[in-house]
């Protein structure tokens, strides 16, 4: 009996420029949840040239594959968040508690995990059973780089490299080996970390710790049933 037809994955850096060239979104619609088409039927050709395919989300990708081809140069040409220049979009993922590991750090019935004088910067609240999350990820001149509001994401198109999300999981880079934000719900714990400025001073939530101004470091704490984790106030 012959093998069922199985298509080789799309490689990295293909997907990753068909991201970038599309504002990190649907070229369509500007969704975040991307799948990769190929313009060029990959049944009438065996190819995986970024020229000749776009970023399209799940539900704009069937509509999509019916349309001419001229059409569909033209929406790979001039993709939606591109043209509005900015990224919106909703995450969607199933958690149900408040159980999160930032920075190495483990955070359980904590509302707002840190926060910076009267800014949360990291913060979340159970909504009939599912969880949302908001942070502010400020750059080093104090303005908000990305933003995620009530899972709401949103941010500049030319502020990031690369965007990629996928269900359960997000990752923001600054550069190719310059992490922003990292959101992994893969695990019971609700993993987050990345970098961000506040007051001038760098934050890093690594994956085995937070280190704040001065070098100071938390490593391996659970803070559990607390209004504020982490508050950092300028004197």
């Amino acid at each position: 009996m012959a093998k069922g037809y199985e298509r080789p994955a799309t490689p990295l850096p293909v997907e990753r420029r068909l991201r970038q060239e599309a504002g990190f979104g649907c070229a369509r619609c500007g969704h975040p949840y991307v799948e990769y088409h190929h313009i060029v039927p990959f049944s009438e050709e065996a190819h995986f040239r970024p020229e000749e395919m776009v970023a399209l989300c799940g539900n704009c990708h069937p509509a999509v594959s019916k349309f001419e081809r001229d059409r569909q140069y033209e929406i790979k040409a001039k993709p939606f968040n591109k043209v509005r220049g900015f990224m919106n979009g909703a995450l969607a993922y199933d958690k149900r508690d408040l159980i999160f590991k930032v920075g190495g750090n483990y955070y359980e019935n904590v509302p707002t995990i840190l926060q910076y004088n009267d800014l949360p910067i990291i913060s979340c609240h159970q909504d009939e059973g599912e969880i949302k999350i908001s942070i502010n990820i400020l750059n080093k001149y104090g303005a908000v780089a990305l933003s995620i509001d009530k899972n709401n994401i949103s941010f500049r198109v030319d502020d990031l490299w690369d965007f990629e999300y996928s269900h359960n999981e997000v990752v923001a880079r600054y550069g190719p080996s310059d992490i922003g934000l990292r959101l992994d719900f893969r695990k019971p714990e609700a993993i987050i970390e990345g970098k961000l400025w506040l007051g001038g001073n760098k934050i890093r939530l690594s994956p085995s710790k937070t280190t704040l101004q001065r070098n100071t470091e938390l490593i391996g704490n659970k803070f559990m049933n607390l209004k504020i984790g982490i508050h950092v106030a300028e004197k």
